[in-house]
């Protein structure tokens, strides 16, 4: 009984060696790809107030959001469940820039349940964000980073996208009330078919309305076969015809310059209290079911804190990614010495790690594996051996 003091909480655990190696080599290769392609670091602090956490589309977060008492100001704070509003935060009130601003970020975060399916309560979320361009290119700059980030990391993968503006017209077109439009978004999320047909059937009277919901529902599957099927849709309205013709230049131009399987799905909902716009998901081939990587468009980010931005990025949970990551080679050029106080002996260790060394002390010459490179004093030099 007093062992089970010493386990760590549901779904939070340790990194022993040596995946904690495997998660910190990949988050660095991944930094290195976002620096590569001028987005610049910024590190939020693990908590802050809920005022700021918790605000403008970060409200569906509250729910996930680990909560105490500031004993310092007596206010509430909470510890990050995301990294995005921190971000937006940053870039609203600390940098006030209005011109394009594209950063990076990596860091833990805290989730008050536990989803076996998708790994830790504590993800080491990491991603890129790009605020203060509405357009199409820089929703296809953020895509082809996140799969640029994917072949860093050694991961094959497929494409998903979807555009949350087609079903949330809909809804207004057929006025939904929120009951009912959180209903229906909630079916779409788990793809329940019969309940979206018996939904459709109570709720939508007109023909015109129904015709088109159900056209929304079939319209899942590869990219090219759904763009053809989704003539059916166009006329409409124009924020209707404005999506499709957004999904059908990004479509073309992935297609042009990348050899990646692209997925489109018109009733993909995930995010829909945060997204405006287009969304997009990485999935390994071959791999789980559930996105590796996920994004999508934000726009009015900001606006609370004084500053509304158009917004589009992406982020992945490096530590749920890692059993799909291959292992990292460890670094097998190890030079074992003996702990001895000579300023020689510790100027020639500084050498050998500036070289990238591993030099490994030790306390008494048995703990030396028979055969290993060793440190020797050769008169008031130090040699390897």
């Amino acid at each position: 009984m007093q062992q089970s003091r010493w386990l760590t909480p549901v779904g939070l655990e340790d990194l022993l060696p040596p995946q904690a190696s495997k998660l910190e080599f990949y988050r660095r290769n991944l930094l290195d790809g976002f620096e590569c392609s001028g987005f610049d670091l910024v590190l939020p602090p693990i908590a802050e107030f809920t005022d700021a956490l918790l605000t403008g589309t970060a409200r569906h977060m509250a729910v996930d959001t680990c909560r105490f008492t500031d004993q310092e100001s007596g206010h509430m704070m909470g510890v990050r469940a995301d990294m995005t509003p921190q971000v937006a935060r940053i870039v609203s009130n600390r940098l006030k820039s209005d011109s394009i601003t594209k950063l990076c970020y990596v860091g833990e975060v805290l989730k008050t349940r536990n989803n076996k399916a998708k790994g830790s309560r504590s993800p080491m979320q990491i991603g890129a964000e790009i605020f203060g361009h509405a357009g199409m290119q820089s929703d296809i700059e953020i895509i082809e980073l996140m799969l640029e980030s994917m072949q860093r990391v050694g991961l094959d993968v497929s494409l998903s996208l979807g555009h949350v503006g087609i079903v949330d017209e809909l809804i207004s077109l057929a006025g939904l009330s929120s009951q009912q439009a959180t209903q229906l978004i909630d079916i779409f999320e788990r793809k329940a078919i019969p309940e979206f047909e018996a939904f459709v059937a109570e709720n939508i009277a007109d023909a015109k309305m129904t015709a088109a919901f159900n056209q929304v529902a079939a319209c899942c599957g590869d990219a090219q076969t759904v763009l053809d099927n989704a003539a059916a849709l166009t006329g409409i309205t124009d924020k209707i015809d404005q999506a499709i013709a957004h999904l059908k230049e990004m479509v073309a131009h992935l297609l042009a310059t990348h050899s990646v399987s692209i997925h489109l799905d018109f009733a993909d909902l995930r995010g829909y209290q945060y997204h405006t716009g287009i969304i997009f998901a990485a999935y390994v081939v071959e791999g789980p079911l559930y996105p590796i990587a996920k994004g999508g468009r934000y726009d009015n980010i900001g606006s609370e804190f004084g500053l509304a931005l158009p917004a589009t990025g992406f982020s992945m949970d490096l530590r749920m990614a890692l059993d799909l990551l291959a292992d990292v080679a460890e670094n097998s050029d190890v030079i074992f010495v003996k702990s001895e106080s000579d300023a020689n002996l510790a100027n020639k260790i500084a050498e050998l790690k500036a070289n990238g060394t591993k030099v490994m002390k030790v306390y008494d010459d048995a703990e030396i594996p028979a055969g290993a490179a060793k440190l020797e004093k050769n008169g008031s030099d130090w040699v390897v051996v």
